[in-house]
């Protein structure tokens, strides 16, 4: 027995010695196309354990045996297989594949994955769907194509602001709009609530991620959830999007110049009634600007004030870029120039930028480089939200050409309803009464990376992002606003500066992979604005701060600063490629809360299997049939969210205390929040499971995300009761919980050699519910979104939606019967309630992608069920008279109950002018409307030369470009468009969104453009 043990062993033993004989040292180097060494390429022998990753100059050795294969795979590039033959030294070259390069995901700090060792949702949108859209504004390039994005546009005014929530909101009053970051560094995308003393309603600004050139982006990704974004630390508690810039290839150049031309209409105008024509009560009045007259006659002219206001609007752009570089050094530059009409006469904006990007190889393991954007945006527009804004004309009687609006002498005619005054003439506003908004913007970066070794990188980076920011809101002498002229003048400098070190480290053991990030973050904000008034203009033609009296100028400056340090750590292993751990935790220090709570920690775990490949490892399967890929992921995160700025001490104000006996200069400030010097940091909790998986060799693919998350210890700001002794207050209380479910499904119906066809869909579902607040609240009002007349305003109610409408309404009994007087007229309610929830119920898109030898066909269908919208437009026509609603001025019995005598009605009341203006737009309910749609968001139309005529032209490329944006809009909306803003994206906590408030209308448009480069 023991000879025979022996034999077996010796055998083994030279059956072993023979294989070992066998392999032999491989080495050799791996380049991409431009002819660039590849790091951290994975060389594996297939159907064994040994492997290997290249250096940072893209060598390597590996054991290997004739015959067997080298399986090469690298991030952005497409797997590469080398029979290993009677050479010992093999130089391979990896080609780019442009499906691996969607499969790269920038998820934190630069740091770049590959999507299937991701294990939270993610979501990556090319720059060809970006440059699809033509949407001047970033955030609404992506509209309708990322599942858990909801975006919001404030109207058809160039330069309007747009407004982004991932997964609804985690913040009663607080910023709910995700984290923006380019190459690395964090920048702004805020907008103002207020300038020059004029509310966000009267005069909505534009979000500065509209300063963004998307001409400029090579790939933006969406971190979805805190999961995703918890590197990024406080500012990202509502997601990231973070976008990656164009840069050139080293032994490349180039250079290409593209333009786009484009016209807009606009898309719909709300119906007006045109049977009765200027006067009140009945009665002919030529002094007033209501539509309360008789009917008119047969004789009557009849002038489409509103639709004759508007006119088309043209846009171009011109954008030229050049790159190119060495062995060592690659830069890519670019300039543009866009410049936009609106189809308000005197609206426009215009943006020019130019970027620079430059890298240089110091030493094959010392990488320096920079990024400098320099942006330069002029914005024109005028007041909106009232009958003296730019929307008046829904107040003009139809019987008067709104046009005439000048007397002799030049000054403005004045239509006067007898009791309350005059408003102004639309045409008047936009020649009188200009709001202008000037930015200058440098973006500036620098970073430098180094590889000691092999197995580590160190990165720092420093970045800033300033701009100064130069407002002007002016109404000329004679405008019935302010009669003898006002001027407000605000600068504003801000700066958002970053510095991260990143030490990155990447071992592997065995089967198993570890690549482990250490980071430090240290950002600092500074804000300074100062505005200057003036009232009563001294000489009427001339436009000056000093051209007033001393009493009648203001000036004030305001100063706000916060700086946050962040420690970090990111921890990334895998079992050969198909088991993954993530393990992530940051602790951040904010100058905005207390010392006592200023320090906190959150931390995130996710994992995730590629069930395919496991099946497979294990022998359990040979093959997966018609499933080609199939992973599932869970994840838990933990993030924090500080104070705002300067909240913790109450501030004091500089006017003078003239209602006591003792006046004084310094007192507390009533018109201001109250301080909290006990505030702690809030926190979200976040889980979310999904699976991707893949059939069909991946030309059916879905991908599907449950999410939970539950917001504590909201940083709230809110009103107080007068008990109090104040009237505004931050304090920690109120909880919010988001659940819901988003799916992508990708599928190639037709992939053929001159024809394929394509598909996205994108579906998800967001349900917001406040589950606690403080104290005795009841809900939480917002008073940035109030509308016209304050009809209404955003609110969110305690057990139900963060996104409600709060607004009057008839009064009712239990039963829902309406509570009459004793002359059978409807009541209004002393208290307001929710009349409406604008989260809709679903949103989805489809996008589909033609491709026929030279021709591309891409168009994308935009989809909202439910979510309620508030026509505060409809409102003001009610009040003009001319809503279509008013046709009826007779006598009608109001089905109900007299309070009194809980007797059921009969008595008949008069449907007139009292009725309409006191009753009818007194009633919110009755301005509540579904704001679902299906829409046809763009349509593009590309052409691509034939190489033959491209190289007869000397070029490399040229295409040309046919685009139609919101062609078609399906809706049982009465107003304008149901995607509206009425105060614009700056609202804080359940924002402005779904209330449209008299802004301009929607534009549908074409766009013709074509691309060169040589």
């Amino acid at each position: 027995m023991k000879r025979r043990l022996l034999l077996t062993f010796f055998g083994v033993a030279v059956y072993a010695s023979c294989l070992m004989a066998q392999q032999k040292s491989i080495s050799g180097k791996v380049i991409n196309p431009s002819g660039e060494a590849m790091g951290n390429v994975t060389v594996v022998v297939q159907g064994s354990n040994r492997t290997v990753k290249t250096n940072s100059d893209g060598t390597f050795t590996i054991q290997a045996s004739p015959g067997e294969k080298l399986v090469f795979r690298a991030v952005g590039s497409s797997e590469f297989v080398q029979v290993v033959g009677s050479q010992n030294t093999y130089s391979i070259s990896l080609t780019n594949s442009q499906e691996e390069l969607q499969e790269v995901i920038v998820t934190a700090m630069g740091i770049k994955q590959q999507a299937r060792s991701i294990s939270f949702a993610v979501q990556n949108v090319s720059s060809k769907d970006i440059s699809e859209s033509n949407q001047p504004n970033l955030v609404n390039a992506i509209q309708g194509k990322v599942a858990g994005v909801q975006i919001t546009n404030s109207g058809g005014a160039p330069g309007a602001s747009a407004n982004i929530m991932i997964r609804g909101g985690s913040s009663l009053s607080g910023n709910n709009q995700p984290l923006f970051v380019i190459d690395g560094i964090p920048v702004d995308n805020t907008t103002p609530v207020s300038q020059g003393g004029l509310s966000a309603g009267s005069a909505p600004a534009s979000n500065r991620g509209i300063d963004i050139n998307p001409e400029d982006i090579a790939s933006m990704t969406v971190l979805k959830g805190p999961a995703a974004a918890a590197l990024y630390g406080i500012r990202a508690a509502s997601g990231a999007i973070v976008i990656t810039t164009k840069t050139g290839t080293s032994g490349r150049g180039g250079v290409s110049y593209g333009n786009t031309f484009s016209f807009d209409q606009v898309n719909r105008l709300p119906e007006l009634q045109s049977k009765f024509k200027q006067g009140l009560l009945g009665a002919f009045d030529d002094k007033s600007y209501l539509s309360w007259g008789p009917e008119f006659s047969s004789s009557d002219m009849i002038y489409d004030n509103l639709g004759d206001f508007f006119q088309s609007g043209f846009a171009q752009s011109h954008d030229l870029t050049a790159s190119g570089g060495t062995e060592k050094t690659s830069f890519y530059t670019s300039a543009s120039i866009f410049d936009q009409g609106g189809i308000a006469k005197n609206t426009d904006f215009g943006r020019k930028s130019f970027r620079l990007n430059a890298d240089h190889k110091v030493f094959d393991n010392l990488k320096i480089g920079g990024n400098m954007n320099y942006v330069n945006t002029d914005r024109t527009y005028f007041p909106q939200g009232s009958a003296n804004g730019v929307m008046g004309a829904i107040y003009w009687p139809r019987n008067v050409d709104m046009k005439d609006y000048l007397t002799p002498a030049g000054t403005q005619k004045i239509l006067s309803e007898n009791s309350t005054g005059a408003i102004d003439n639309p045409y008047w506003t936009i020649n009188k009464k200009p709001i202008t908004n000037k930015v200058n913007r440098v973006i500036a970066i620098g970073d430098i990376s180094y590889d000691p070794f092999s197995w580590m990188n160190l990165t720092y980076r420093l970045g800033t992002d300033y701009y100064t920011e130069n407002f002007q809101s002016l109404t000329t002498p004679t405008s019935q606003t302010n009669i003898n002229g006002y001027l407000a003048e605000s600068t504003a400098n801000n700066q958002i500066t970053t510095s991260t070190f990143l030490a990155n480290f990447r071992k592997s053991l065995s089967d198993f992979n570890f690549n482990l990030t250490l980071g430090h973050n240290v950002e600092a904000t500074f804000r300074q604005t100062t505005t200057a008034t003036a009232r009563n203009f001294i000489d009427p033609d001339f436009v000056g701060i000093n051209n007033s009296l001393a009493a009648n100028r203001t000036v004030s400056k305001s100063l706000s600063r916060r700086r946050i340090i962040g420690a970090f750590g990111d921890l990334n292993m895998d079992w050969k490629n198909m088991v993954f751990l993530n393990i992530r935790g940051r602790n951040d220090w904010s100058s905005t809360l207390p010392k006592s709570n200023n320090s906190f920690f959150y931390p995130s775990v996710s994992a995730s299997t590629v069930v395919t490949d496991l099946l497979k490892e294990l022998n359990v399967v040979e093959s997966t049939g018609v499933l080609s890929y199939a992973k599932i992921r869970g994840a838990w995160a933990q993030v924090g969210k500080d104070a705002p700025t300067h909240v913790l001490q109450t501030t004091l104000g500089t006017y003078i205390n003239d209602f006591t006996i003792n006046p004084r200069g310094f007192i507390t400030n009533i018109n201001d929040y109250y301080g909290n010097p006990n505030l702690k940091p809030e926190f979200t909790n976040s889980y979310e499971v999904g699976a991707d998986v893949r059939f069909f060799n991946n030309r059916l693919n879905l991908d599907v995300t449950w999410y939970k998350t539950k917001s504590d210890d909201q940083i709230l700001g809110t009103r107080t009761p007068p008990s109090s002794g104040s009237f505004l207050a931050y304090l920690n209380g109120g909880s919010i919980q988001n659940k819901g479910w988003e799916a992508i499904v990708n599928i190639q119906p037709i992939k053929k050699q001159n024809f394929s066809w394509n598909f996205d869909v994108n579906f998800s579902t967001n349900k917001s519910k406040v589950l606690s607040l403080p104290g005795s609240l009841d809900r939480v009002e917002l008073s940035d979104a109030w509308v016209v007349d304050d009809a209404a305003q955003g609110a969110a109610y305690l057990n139900g939606s963060l996104f409600g409408i709060n607004g009057r309404s008839w009064k009712k009994n239990d039963q829902g019967q309406y509570l009459l007087d004793n002359n059978g007229r409807p009541q209004i309610s002393s208290v307001l309630s929710q009349v409406g929830d604008r989260n809709p119920d679903w949103i989805g898109g489809i996008t589909n992608n033609f491709k026929y030898k030279d021709f591309g066909l891409s168009f994308m269908w935009d989809f909202r069920q439910g979510g309620d919208v508030f026509n505060a437009t409809a409102v003001t026509l009610v009040k003009s008279g001319l809503s279509p609603f008013t046709l009826d001025r007779g006598t009608t019995v109001i089905p109900g109950i007299i309070e009194s005598t809980g007797v059921e009605n009969n008595k008949a009341i008069n449907l007139d002018q009292d009725y309409y203006q006191t009753l009818y737009a007194a009633n919110a309910t009755n301005f509540v409307e579904d704001g679902s749609w299906v829409r046809l968001r763009y349509v593009s139309l590309t052409y691509a030369a034939p190489q033959s005529l491209v190289n007869q032209l000397k070029l490399k490329n040229l295409q040309f470009t046919l685009t139609g944006r919101n062609l078609l809009l399906f809706s049982n909306y009465s107003g304008v468009d149901p995607e509206v803003s009425g105060s614009g994206a700056g609202v804080g906590g359940s924002g402005s969104f779904g209330f449209d408030n008299l802004g301009l209308p929607a534009t549908r448009g074409f766009d013709f453009g074509f691309k060169f480069s040589f």
